[in-house]
């Protein structure tokens, strides 16, 4: 009666009145008979919808659960060792580049070769010339994700895997190809333990519910032996389907 009167008030901002109330009540009892004679009559059964919301209040329970675990400091610590790129300042670099765009050469690739050969040794000289670029030929301490970002993920990679001096390439991105000339490097540098505390149980308990959820999963389709039968296996392309052990 509580629980009616104040869903109602938050509703409507008034408390409700006798014959409201009596209404309320009449619903919430018609709700919970029929519900249960539904079940009596397996209404539930291979539908979708309660299936997938019963299995969401099960998984909120678990991940619930799972924020009841309070690591200890020595357990964070090790989390923060295991998993130092979570927890560093990403290194960055400066270098320039010349762009040869496709849609204005004939063929992009080739050009930008003969100019890495032309064009190597004059490291300083500002006349290697090529095509314009949106984001311009210099970058400044920029990090592997921005570069990523800009240029595409295979460029950066490509891109962070040079050292600093001589031009290099020519490099694709989703422009185009560049010679590239790394100026500067930073190192990754990893952040105090101290710093990043708040970031790191964060982290902790989020591999922790993914663990406890794993492991709870594993149980589940264990106590119901719930596993692939031939014909599935055969759609899928598996001649056998082994149990995975909770970790």
């Amino acid at each position: 009666m509580r629980w009616l009167k104040q869903t109602w008030s938050t509703q409507w901002l008034r408390e409700p009145t006798a014959d409201e109330l009596k209404g309320l009540v009449d619903d919430l009892l018609n709700e919970k008979v029929m519900a249960r004679e539904a079940q009596e009559m397996g209404l539930e059964k291979d539908d979708t919808i309660i299936r997938r919301r019963l299995a969401q209040k099960l998984k909120f329970l678990v991940e619930d659960t799972a924020q009841l675990v309070q690591p200890t400091e020595v357990e964070l610590r090790q989390f923060y060792a295991a998993n130092p790129a979570h927890f560093e300042t990403p290194g960055t670099l400066s270098f320039r580049q010349v762009y040869f765009n496709p849609e204005h050469r004939k063929d992009a690739a080739a050009e930008a070769t003969a100019a890495l050969g032309a064009f190597a040794a004059k490291v300083g000289d500002d006349s290697i010339e090529g095509d314009r670029l949106l984001f311009g030929d210099s970058f400044a301490d920029t990090d592997e994700q921005a570069l990523s970002g800009m240029f595409g993920a295979d460029f950066a990679r490509q891109v962070f895997a040079f050292e600093p001096g001589g031009w290099r390439g020519p490099v694709k991105s989703g422009y185009g190809f560049h010679l590239v000339l790394v100026t500067q490097r930073t190192a990754t540098a990893p952040k105090p333990f101290e710093t990043v505390k708040d970031a790191v149980l964060a982290d902790w308990r989020s591999a922790k519910q993914t663990e406890l959820s794993r492991n709870y999963m594993v149980e589940l389709r264990n106590k119901y032996d719930a596993a692939l039968d031939a014909s599935a296996k055969a759609l899928l392309g598996q001649e056998n389907t082994p149990k995975v052990a909770a970790q």
